[in-house]
């Protein structure tokens, strides 16, 4: 072969190459794993900062996610920021948007542990729930997020910035569903939709599941679809412990890797597979170390990826690709509201929450009605979708509905070393239509509180929000003299409080996390109680009855964390009140005072209560409250029903079941801190300490009466307790302190909360 020849033969071969390496087309595959599969985005972040092409990509469960992000045009730098934000853990952990919740429709905090919820002609199976988590906060930012990338495709998949494939599951055929079409935030929350975390979603008919459960490193789909040279994959779901007979979540895991034997389809496979002992599947908070290990685990395999791509895209082209499929994206303008799932009625109910005025408006304006739907007692679930129209480039928006079930049971309680142990049975009836309605009613029942409430409640929707409720309301408080144990024999009763009392309240709302209450109560109270401390069981007890009527008019705000035990947010309240009624005094044998008396009495009582977490590090938390009353409330007949009827200070869970009158006061203000080292998420030291000064103690004169004492010292309270806040409720072991009581050290094992019903005295 002459010179000539072999010179056309090399720039034939060289050309050869040239052509196949630029046509050469690169895939990615994204395995699930939860929090593990944060180590998706160092591996894309390594692909990107060295020129990897990637062409098209698929994933299954959250590494669907991921894809999706990086397919609708995310860069890999705002993907590795918002999976870092506190956001991002709140959405995938199911904690809501504290800004976001709302406050109103919040109907009072009780001592249940959950509840079981049944509609007519449910069974018990259908009363469990179904997941753990509160979804409302991920599908929102799901379809905030995905809805221009959807847009600007058409709702086909193969024409976002790159093409994407996920899967989930059809458990009903047990088959993999491909989605090869939009919406975009359908397909990625239903990829995701980890069994008993999250609830299904059901798509065309089909009830829907983690994709994992089939195929949990869908390489096998993704060359099917997309026929590539070169598949470039990541699997972080590869090291999780065995699963054992006593860990659900073991379990599940298990489950999703059901298939583990991923079939290699071409040669030219490159499988990463980051090694993540210590991450658990929903270990979000750990998302920095899993990025780092993807990170770190792609650099080791870099030679090898770069010897399987001959071709190269720089950052600037994939900029540039970007910015090309961005300019498509359209503002996300709703023009058209259609709700599915509910009757007409409730259609409407729903419809004055959410549109305040005709028109067009932005995504951003129907945010906090969005929520404020879900936050409706009479809602179980919400699901958005945002459709763009072609025709006027607006956005229509899809809510699927589903109403919560008719009726709720819920249980609970507390449980405790201390002869405190009281459970806890509740029972809600919704009745939902163009305005809503709710029959409650619960009961607590123990040696040392009991109670009986029923309540109704009428709540109008519109752009003036209003509710009106009535109820009626048995307690008792019987404060024994005993320091005893679980296990121990108590002594008779020293003090014993009941009350019988009526309300009825007119509330409103005062923004997202306030509300404003009127309340009028009309209260019968007989309280049952031993004039001195070493009484015996022959002797009597002093009776005083009171009949009256309270007006009060209450502010509340409250983004605490949690109903006892908070470690975040804020809660304010302020009341005034307004009391006059008639006191009914009959002596008992361990009385002064022989003569049975009667006496009327009017007075106003503003009491203010502050709290706030202002520091919430990931190491330490702290906050401080604050108390104060002022009041022009006068003495009862004697020394103990006069500081019955005064308020009380009460600042930790164990002091409100002690009957304690130095820390009893008409006129007092109050400051504490609050010092919190967590050891975990739900694992924390947490300790109080709280000063008290009365101004003008109650005491006891010589004839058994009260006084004024003008200089009392200021009294202390302080607590230290390891708490473990379990899915049913506080679990805590504390030491408590009480300044100038006979015994001024306790210790508690707590589980539950102690939480009492509505009173006219608080």
């Amino acid at each position: 072969m002459g010179s000539t020849a072999i010179h056309v033969l090399c720039i034939m071969l060289f050309a050869c190459s040239a052509i196949h390496a630029y046509s050469q087309k690169v895939a990615v595959v994204l395995s699930g794993g939860g929090a593990t599969a944060m180590a998706h985005v160092g591996f894309l972040k390594v692909l990107e900062e060295n020129d990897v092409p990637i062409d098209c990509i698929g994933g299954t469960s959250m590494g669907g996610v991921i894809a999706a992000m990086y397919a609708s045009g995310y860069s890999v730098a705002q993907i590795d920021s918002l999976v870092r934000t506190e956001e991002f853990i709140a959405m995938a952990t199911g904690d809501s948007n504290d800004k976001l919740e709302f406050y109103f429709k919040n109907h009072g905090q009780d001592a249940s542990f959950g509840s079981l919820r049944y509609s007519s002609g449910n069974l018990m199976t259908n009363a469990l729930p179904t997941n753990l988590i509160n979804p409302v906060l991920l599908d929102w930012k799901f379809m905030e997020g995905f809805s221009q990338p959807d847009a600007a495709c058409g709702g086909n998949f193969d024409s976002l910035y790159i093409p994407f494939r996920c899967i989930a599951a059809d458990i009903e055929n047990k088959q993999e569903i491909i989605f090869r079409r939009g919406p975009l935030n359908v397909a990625a929350r239903a990829s995701c939709t980890y069994p008993f975390y999250l609830p299904p979603r059901r798509v065309n008919g089909q009830l829907l599941f983690d994709g994992g459960i089939y195929n949990n490193f869908p390489i096998d789909m993704v060359y099917r679809e997309f026929k590539p040279d070169v598949i470039l994959g990541c699997n972080a779901a590869g090291s999780y412990a065995k699963p054992t007979e006593d860990d659900l979540f073991s379990q599940l895991q298990a489950m999703i890797r059901y298939r583990s034997d991923h079939v290699i389809p071409i040669a030219n496979t490159i499988v990463v597979a980051p090694i993540l002992p210590n991450i658990s599947t929903f270990d979000f908070e750990k998302t920095a170390e899993a990025i780092a290990v993807g990170y770190g685990t792609t650099l080791e395999n870099l030679p090898a990826i770069r010897q399987a791509v001959s071709r190269i895209e720089t950052v600037e082209q994939k900029r540039m690709k970007r910015q090309k499929f961005q300019q498509k994206f359209k503002p996300i303008i709703i023009d058209e509201i259609t709700i599915d799932g509910l009757k007409k009625s409730q259609r409407k109910y729903v419809q004055k929450i959410l549109v305040k005025k005709a028109g067009p408006s932005p995504l951003s304006k129907l945010k906090a009605p969005y929520f404020k739907i879900f936050g409706d007692d009479k809602i179980n679930s919400i699901f958005p979708t945002a459709t763009y129209k072609p025709e006027s480039g607006t956005f229509k928006l899809n809510l699927d509905v589903k109403k919560e079930k008719d009726l709720l049971l819920s249980f609970g309680g507390n449980y405790s070393s201390r002869s405190i142990n009281t459970g806890f049975i509740g029972m809600k009836y919704n009745l939902f239509g163009l305005t809503s309605s709710t029959l409650s009613a619960n009961s607590y029942f123990g040696r040392f509180y009991g109670s009986v409430h029923g309540n109704i409640r009428w709540d109008v929707s519109g752009s003036f929000p209003l509710s009106i409720q009535g109820g009626l309301t048995f307690n008792r408080w019987d404060y024994y003299k005993s320091l005893s144990t679980f296990f121990e024999d108590v002594k008779p009763s020293f003090v014993l409080l009941n009350e019988r009392f009526g309300e009825l309240s007119l509330s409103i709302p005062a923004g997202a996390k306030g509300v404003i209450q009127a309340d009028g109560i009309f209260t019968h109270q007989f309280d049952e109680y031993y004039q001195i401390t070493n009484f015996i069981s022959t002797d009597t007890a002093d009776r005083t009855v009171f009949d009256a009527w309270v007006g009060r008019l209450s502010y509340e705000r409250n983004t605490l964390n949690r109903k006892q035990f908070a470690s975040s947010g804020s809660y304010v309240r302020l009341s005034i009140k307004n009391v006059f009624g008639t006191e009914y005094s009959i002596p008992g044998s361990t009385s002064e005072i022989r003569d049975t008396t009667r006496q009327d009495h009017n007075w106003y009582t503003a009491k203010l209560n502050y709290q706030n977490f202002f520091l919430n590090a990931k190491r330490f938390k702290t906050g401080f409250a604050m108390e104060g009353v002022w009041s022009t409330q006068n003495f009862f007949n004697n020394y103990i029903s006069s500081t019955i009827v005064a308020p009380a200070y009460q600042p930790i869970a164990e002091s409100k079941t002690y009957f304690m009158p130095q820390f009893r006061a008409h006129n007092y203000a109050s400051i504490g801190l609050i010092a919190i080292i967590p050891f975990s998420k739900n694992l924390e030291w947490r300790n109080e300490g709280y000063a008290f000064e009365p101004f003008g103690a109650i005491v006891r004169n010589d004839i058994g009466q009260a006084a004024y004492e003008n200089h009392a010292p200021m009294n202390f309270i302080g607590s230290s307790s390891i708490i473990y806040h379990s899915p049913l409720g506080p679990v805590s072991l504390s030491a408590n302190y009480y300044d100038k009581k006979e015994e001024p050290w306790s210790f508690l094992f707590n589980f539950g909360y102690i939480l009492f019903n509505r009173s006219p005295r608080d």
